[in-house]
């Protein structure tokens, strides 16, 4: 679900957040997750549906994002950023 421009998906125990505003379209998050990850028509970082990466190549990902635009909770708690 996309709200005040962030996209919010969440799949048993981790949510993922991509602050659309913040992309610059680096796509460092598709290089890291891409079965999690993929860019829009703008090229903008999106959350795919369907099977994800695992729990370790996420929260990569999110760390590689040059501009910090995806947060990853676990269990409710903000994993990254910190």
């Amino acid at each position: 679900m996309v709200k005040d421009n962030i996209e919010t998906v969440k799949k048993g125990d981790i949510e993922i957040k991509v602050i659309r505003e913040l992309c610059i379209s680096a796509a460092t998050c598709v290089v890291y997750a891409p079965s999690t990850f993929d860019l829009d028509e703008d090229s903008i970082a999106i959350i795919k549906k369907g099977e994800w990466d695992k729990l370790e190549k996420i929260i990569a990902s999110a760390q590689s994002c040059p501009v910090a635009a995806i947060e990853v909770i676990v269990k409710g708690e903000k994993v990254w950023p910190k």
